[in-house]
């Protein structure tokens, strides 16, 4: 199984606007996914990692890619209607922080500080 420790690091705004939290995502897992999705992005862009020859062309080839990640570490089957709102904040919270530079902090955020254990509730 190849695995990609740069998907760990990342960004979503856009998802909850002016103020927002966590309590305002449905229970759903397609939610959780595309909030760490867009955070990871968000992150990916302010480490200058999406454009012409970076890791990833475009926002919107970052968010599939994404998308497929954290639909792996949360499979709908287990986590559908099952989202720990205060543990998904820790995560999206945490993927904000992740270092662009060390692997090791991108494997902290996505396995413990993204763990499905705790997410998926």
């Amino acid at each position: 199984m190849k695995m990609n420790l740069g998907l760990m690091v990342a960004g979503v705004v856009g998802l909850f606007g002016c103020g927002g939290t966590v309590a305002d995502i449905t229970n759903k897992q397609s939610d959780a996914v595309n909030a760490a999705a867009g955070e990871s992005c968000d992150r990916y862009q302010d480490c200058e990692e999406i454009g012409a020859g970076k890791k990833y062309e475009t926002r919107d080839a970052c968010l599939a890619e994404n998308k497929d990640f954290w639909n792996g570490r949360w499979e709908a089957a287990d986590c559908d209607g099952h989202i720990n709102g205060d543990s998904l904040d820790v995560c999206l919270n945490s993927i904000k922080t992740t270092s662009c530079g060390s692997i090791i902090d991108q494997i902290d955020t996505a396995y413990n500080r993204c763990a499905k254990a705790d997410v998926c509730k």
